[in-house]
């Protein structure tokens, strides 16, 4: 019988906000089963904040390309994880740390089961290539494949909510105009033209912008389009703080990026943007509408399914052949039609 499992997923941010739903419906499912979630630090506060009284849920966060660097380092780590005795792991990462502790656990003979997730790299290859044109997996299906393997197969019960009750009487508009590849990023001349034509079309319109540090400055330069009506939050809050403001939008206009999913985990509408990668690929935000993401029918994308190659016409016509105008009205009515 199982009665201690370990779940590991280390990043990137994105794919770890997509692991708790599925944990927090495997825990609602089987509240006998003692769950350590393993993750990067960052991923600790994602899960201290959403799931912070799940009774049978731990929660372990740590960097381990510095706190448990090389072999060494993992070899540690795998000691101090083989003294709380588990049952059973799920590798929900299956890189090569992740594969590393997997097999030092097979080799101390420790476990009753393990189960690694399947990426589906051939058929994405395909899916980027045009040679397939449908919906692959999910993410978070392929989460919840690992459990089934497992012999515990895990029904979707985890319905997001805010974390705090909205406050703000405006109308409230998130903007998260980055990402880590230029493939998903909307670009800024045309994204601040959706910020003014938000602004002139409701007087009660706020926006709030979320980014990183390192672009506070940047986004301090986006406020003076109008001061009153837009604040900066990127590098002045946690993401806890984060999460909690999310809580109280009416829409997020996201890149394909972190914070569509860390959206999506509150409750949070979220107009999604997307240009070099598809929601076919698998990484569409948790019980997001397909209505609500925005991109151009082209017959050269998806040409990517992290973002990071470049333009194969140099032109990245699938983000610039987005009108403003577009994303403006997807975000005030929910318009259905296509970019």
């Amino acid at each position: 019988m199982i009665r201690k499992v370990l779940v590991i997923r280390f990043s990137a941010l994105g794919d770890i906000a997509m692991t708790v739903p599925v944990v927090a419906s495997f825990c609602a499912q089987y509240p006998d089963i003692e769950v350590t979630m393993l993750t990067s630090k960052m991923g600790e506060k994602i899960y201290r904040a959403v799931l912070p009284d799940v009774k049978n849920l731990q929660i372990r966060g740590c960097n381990p390309k510095t706190d448990y660097p090389g072999i060494p380092g993992l070899n540690r780590l795998f000691g101090e994880l083989r003294k709380e005795k588990f049952d059973a792991l799920a590798d929900l990462h299956n890189v090569l740390r992740t594969q590393w502790l997997g097999l030092r656990f097979s080799m101390s003979l420790s476990l009753k089961a393990s189960a690694s997730i399947q990426k589906g790299r051939r058929d994405k290859h395909n899916l980027v290539n045009h040679r397939i044109d449908w919906q692959l997996k999910s993410s978070i299906e392929r989460y919840c494949d690992v459990f089934a393997r497992l012999g515990m197969p895990v029904n979707l019960t985890f319905e997001p909510k805010p974390l705090v009750a909205k406050e703000k009487q405006e109308f409230a508009v998130g903007i998260a105009p980055t990402a880590q590849h230029r493939g998903k990023i909307y670009p800024k001349e045309l994204m601040q033209k959706v910020m003014k034509g938000l602004l002139d079309a409701r007087p009660d319109l706020h926006i709030y912008l979320f980014g990183a540090p390192d672009e506070q400055a940047e986004f301090d330069q986006w406020c003076e389009l109008n001061p009153e009506r837009i604040s900066n939050t990127a590098g002045r809050q946690t993401l806890g703080d984060d999460l909690k403001l999310m809580s109280q939008l009416d829409c997020m206009v996201s890149m394909d990026s972190a914070n569509m999913h860390l959206a999506s985990l509150v409750g949070c509408r979220v107009v999604s943007i997307w240009g070099a990668t598809d929601i076919k690929a698998g990484f569409f935000g948790y019980r997001q509408k397909t209505a609500d993401a925005v991109s151009l029918n082209l017959d050269c994308r998806p040409c990517s399914i992290y973002g990071n190659k470049p333009c194969r016409k140099g032109t990245y016509e699938c983000l610039y052949g987005i009108s403003p105008d577009v994303i403006v009205q997807r975000v005030l009515n929910g318009n259905n039609s296509q970019a």
